[in-house]
Order: C-alpha cells, then structure tokens, then sequence
C-alpha cells in the first residue's frame, strides 16, 4: 500500500498549524493530496473518516476551521505513528541473554546503591555495606551489577576490595560482565575481575585466563596465573612460565600455584626449586595445603631433622632458626599422614632444639615467634604443639586430632593444648569437659582448682572460641591469605560448652578470666550456669578498676539474670571513681538493671560525696547541669512505669 499521499496530507496539514487556516482555501497542494487519499479511503474505513475530515475543514466557516484542523490532523498523525517502522541492514541475530537478575524495586529504591557505588567523597564504603546487610538481593539486580563490577576499579580501595568480595558472594551472574571489556594491562581493577572469576567459575573460564595471559602485566598477570591451578592441563605452560617469568612476584606466583596442584611433573619441580632455592620452594608450599604440598613440606622438614636424630648432641648452627622458623610457618594448615609422622620425629627431637650455637661457639637460647607465643617468643619444644593447635582450629583433620591425644599421652603437659582443641572439636559437651577435668583439675584440702600448667592450654583452646548468636554455637575462626593477597576466614564450629567449664574457670584465681567474660558475653541466659559463677562474675565487677571493664562483667550478669545489685554502682564508684570521668558513672548507672529512683537514690549519694570532697572523680568535672539532667530523665521514666517521678 502507497501511503505517499497520507505523508503528503500530514505535512500540509502541519504546515497550515505553523500558517494559519486562512491559507486552507488556497493551498493546492493539500487538495491534491486530498485526491489522492481517494484510492486508499476506498480501501480502508480509516482512511475513508480521513477524507471525510478534509472535506469538513475546506468547507468549514472560517471560525470553525481551527478545530477542524486539530481533529483531523490528531487522526492523521495517529495513523502515521502506527504505520512506523525501524531496522538495519544484514541478517537477523538473536539478542544476547542480559546479565544480572530482576529484582520486584523501583530505580528510586535502587538510587542510593548506585549513587554509593559510582559516586565520589566519603562514607560510600557504610552506605554500601548497611544496603548488602539488608538487601543483599539488590546487588544482583541487572541495573546494579555493572556499577558493582565497575567499582572494582574504585579509588577507595576499601571498597574496592568490599565490592569484589560481594561478587565472590553473588556467585556465577556477573561472569559475562567480568570478561566484558577486559583489560590485561588494567592494573588493580582487572586484578580483582580476574580473583572474582577465579572463585566463582574456575576451571570453565580457563581458555579465557590462557587467552589473557600472552599480553597481561604486573598484578593482572600475577592473578591470571594463580588461576590456571584448576586445570591440570596447564601444568606444561606453568612448567614454563617457572623458567620465562623474572623474578619477583610473578615467579612466586607461579610456583605458589604450581603448589596448590598434584601431578609427578609438579612434585619433580618442586624438588627441584628447593635444591636450587630452598627459602623460595617452601615459601610456595607455605601458601597450599593440597596434598603434594602437605607430603613435600613434611619430607623437607625431615631432611632438616634427620641429622639430629642420628646425632642428638650435635651442635644446632644459627641458621637452623631460619629454616626452623619458615618451615613451621609452612606446616600450619597441613595435614595428612607424612605430616603426622613428621610431627612424631619432631616432639621426639624437639628438645635438641632448645639452644643453637653461635659462630664463635657460644650456646645461646632459641625462641620462636608464635600466634599464640607471647613476645619473648617460644621453644621449639612448644612451638611445634602450637603449629599442631592452630591447624586443628582451621582444619580438624580426624587423622591430626588423634595424633594430638597420643602426643599427649606421649609427651604430657606439652601437647595439652592441641590435645585439649581435638577433644573440643571432637566430642560432645559433656565428653569433651569429663576428659578435660580429669587433666586439668586438682583437689586440695578446701576446694579443686586448676592446675597451673594447665591453664595456658585452656587460655590457648577456650579463649580461641567465639559464640555466634545467630547460629547458637561456638566456633574457631582463623583468618587465611588467599594467592591475590585478600583475606578469607575459616570457620569451624564447636558443640556448646558444658557450663561446669564456666565453673571451673570461676575456680582459677583470675587466670581464667578474661576467657571466662568472652566466651559468656554475648550468651542469652545459661539456666544451668552455676550461682557460683554468678557472684564470682559480680565480684569481678566489682573488682574492675577500669569503667568499660566493669561493664564487661554486667553485661554478662544482666543477661544471666543476676538480681542482687543493691547500691552496686555507688559502691563501685566510692572505690573506682578515681579512674572515672563523669559521664561514665552516668553511663554505669543507666545501664544498670534497677528501676529509675533507685538510680536517682544513688547518683544523690554520689553527688553528695563529690561535693563535701569525699570523692575524687577523673578529670575533677561534676556538671550540675548535666547531672540535674539525669535526675529528671530518670523521674520522667519512674511516672511512665506508673511511680511517683520522686525519690
């Protein structure tokens, strides 16, 4: 169908809305037009209520042509938008699937996401971590995804490094929008798009880390590297790559990552380096526990032992600390049974190790540096139970937790800790504690206490745990440096604590304190937590010299349900207030669990004291203002709860 004559008619049509109607009568053009429409109003009734319009506006009273003309060009245009149509030359394609979820918001909903992930200035980094604790959905949704993979790229590395973290957490939906646009010369953001395809694809993206690699530089190839460790069929290029790339942080990474694979090829390497370069092949196997790494580390480690145990008093030269000191580092985390036969010859050496000789021949004592070793450092007598006691709460391999009870049994007191950790991670509550009194605890004439040898191993085993409100449990976390240098943690629950530990810990003269307020301070009500434990916790309140302290330990009786707090604070403050400023007394008093005037009662009494001088407080401030303040706040609260407001 011809609709030249329709365009025709729109643009006279138009024009005379420009012009003016008085031009109507003489415009040729749109009868011709008009004219020509007559083959298509015969064919359509449309077109026919068209034609019949133009013949109403050109027979129409000059003040009546206005209106005409609107209407019948309202219809013309109408029709003229329906007959529209767009295309390009060539075949058609499908579109391509798009990327990311549709999530059921509105884009003003989605604003201050997006404004916190592509904007500038401080305070982006909260606002985007309270929206993913809420809303973690969002972050998926196709309109955010881009601007989260675009801000791997952001100027606030913090965030940066949150936002890769996020993708790790959303899983496979951004993986198209990683490889888009990819840059291997882009610096640190590339560097992140690759350790965000590397966790959530592996192995299937290989031919696009392979096909990166060739023009990739400094971090962006370090990373595309560490990612070829998924397919075994990229240990010849690896191989290679040992012998191409310089050295530095690239060649570590090679050998790191050849490290987290299996294969003779990789094992004969390995060996290889460490002949060559001792420091470096156990630095790369430092960084894996897969289990070539586990068995090469432990053969290492034996070379280094087996002198000794066939000479055991032959002198210890100053270097063996260093090559100590890298190998246990390089233990942590393995497992396996080389690993446990490696450590059966260590305690059974260990104490050879005590002291080292000098080059001019003087005996001088060796220590370690530990995790759970204070400053002066350790033994290496202690420090390999330390190794065996940090794995376990990131690894508790069935195999290492029974190697730790018989080294206990074997060895004693020094291997008490790991032993203690296996029992924890391996029986139940009431298991666990029954074995654990019966090494820790000795009876005296008057009560039981804890042994004294006992007590660093319980510090070291209970004060490793944290309670976890929302899933009930206790659990060992331990943070892990992945080959991109980030951080992950690992988290390995503990069944809940028989509450005779707590009573125990109250038994241990103060030595156990400290673990005693972690393991209870974030716990609900324990209803089989002993009274005992109860006014132990209100003396050490009390005892507290220290505000934020004290707190510490009424936090924990409040939840426990304690109710003996008559004239706690003015107590607490006639004998701390020293160490106070003011609003801490104000802050100890409002969070005591007694009504509204009895804290009255007692800020009177503090008062009083502060002002005949019989109570020094810290920073010598006692606003009357201030303190005026809190005595209406808490009358206020006494006349809602239904009291008099008056003491």
């Amino acid at each position: 169908m011809n609709l030249q004559p329709l365009y025709e008619v729109q643009e006279r049509l138009e024009h005379a809305a420009v012009a003016g109607t008085g031009i109507l009568q003489e415009d040729f053009r749109l009868k011709r037009a008009w004219e020509g429409l007559a083959t298509l109003a015969g064919a359509s009734p449309v077109f026919a209520k068209i034609s019949a319009g133009l013949e109403a506006l050109l027979e129409a009273p000059p003040e009546k042509r206005g209106g005409a003309l609107l209407d019948v060009l309202a219809l013309v245009d109408a029709v003229v938008y329906t007959q529209a149509s767009t295309g390009a030359a060539g075949e058609l394609e499908p579109l391509p699937p798009g990327v990311g979820t549709y999530q059921e918001v509105s884009y003003s909903q989605l604003r201050p996401l997006l404004e916190a992930l592509t904007g500038t200035g401080g305070g982006r980094a909260a606002a985007v971590a309270d929206i993913w604790k809420v809303h973690p959905e969002y972050f998926s949704d196709y309109r955010v995804l881009p601007a989260l993979v675009k801000g791997l790229g952001d100027n606030y590395t913090d965030l940066a490094d949150q936002n890769q973290k996020r993708l790790v957490r959303l899983g496979s939906v951004a993986v198209p929008l990683l490889k888009e646009g990819f840059d291997p010369q882009g610096g640190r953001e590339m560097a992140r798009r690759v350790a965000v395809l590397d966790e959530v694809a592996g192995a299937s993206e290989n031919d696009f880390y392979r096909a990166q690699l060739p023009g990739a530089k400094k971090e962006v190839r370090a990373a595309l590297i560490g990612a070829l460790r998924h397919d075994p069929s990229n240990i010849p290029l690896l191989l290679e790559l040992s012998q191409t790339e310089r050295k530095g942080d690239n060649r570590d990474r090679v050998w790191q990552t050849m490290a987290q694979m299996e294969g003779p090829e990789v094992e004969c390497a390995l060996l290889s380096l460490a002949e060559k370069d001792w420091g470096e092949a156990v630095d790369a196997l430092a960084s894996s526990d897969a289990p070539l790494a586990c068995r090469l580390t432990a053969q290492l480690f034996a070379a280094e032992l087996e002198p000794f145990e066939q000479q055991p008093d032959r002198p210890v030269p100053e270097e063996m600390k260093l090559r100590l000191s890298a190998l246990t580092a390089a233990l942590d985390w393995k497992t396996g049974s080389e690993v446990c036969r490696l450590y059966r010859r260590a305690a059974a050496v260990a104490a050879t190790f005590t002291h080292l000789t000098t080059k001019n021949g003087k005996q001088v004592e060796v220590r370690f540096s530990h995790t759970f070793a204070g400053q002066e450092g350790t033994t290496f007598q202690a420090l390999m139970p330390m190794v065996l006691t940090h794995t376990l709460m990131g690894r508790p391999d069935p195999e290492l937790c029974r190697l730790a009870l018989e080294l206990y049994g074997q060895y004693g007191t020094d291997y008490l800790t790991p032993a203690l950790t296996a029992q924890l991670l391996t029986q139940d509550s009431a298991g666990s504690y029954q074995w654990a009194e019966k090494q820790v605890v000795k009876s005296g004439l008057l009560k039981a206490s804890i042994r004294d040898e006992a007590v660093r191993p319980l510090q070291i085993a209970l004060g490793q745990l944290n309670w976890v409100e929302t899933e009930q449990k206790y659990l060992y976390s331990r943070p892990r440096p992945t080959l991109d240098h980030q951080i992950t943690w690992v988290y390995v629950p503990v069944p809940t604590l028989d509450p005779r530990w707590f009573t125990r810990m109250a038994q241990a003269k103060g030595s156990l304190d400290e673990v005693l307020v972690r393991l209870l301070f974030s716990r609900e009500a324990i209803p089989a937590l002993s009274d005992q434990v109860r006014s132990y916790l209100y003396q050490m309140a009390m005892t507290r010299s220290q505000y934020n302290r004290a707190l510490e330990a009424i936090t924990i009786l409040k939840r426990q349900n304690w109710t003996d707090w008559t004239d706690f604070a003015l107590k607490w403050v006639q004998k701390w207030g020293q160490n106070c400023y003011h609003w801490e007394i104000l802050h100890l008093l409002d969070e005591m669990p007694i009504p509204p005037l009895a804290k009255v009662e007692q800020l009177c009494q503090i008062s009083a004291l502060v002002w005949d001088k019989k109570l020094k407080i810290r920073g010598g401030r006692w606003p009357s203002a201030e303190i005026q303040g809190k005595y209406s706040e808490w009358e206020q609260q006494a006349k809602m709860e239904g009291g008099t407001g008056h003491v």
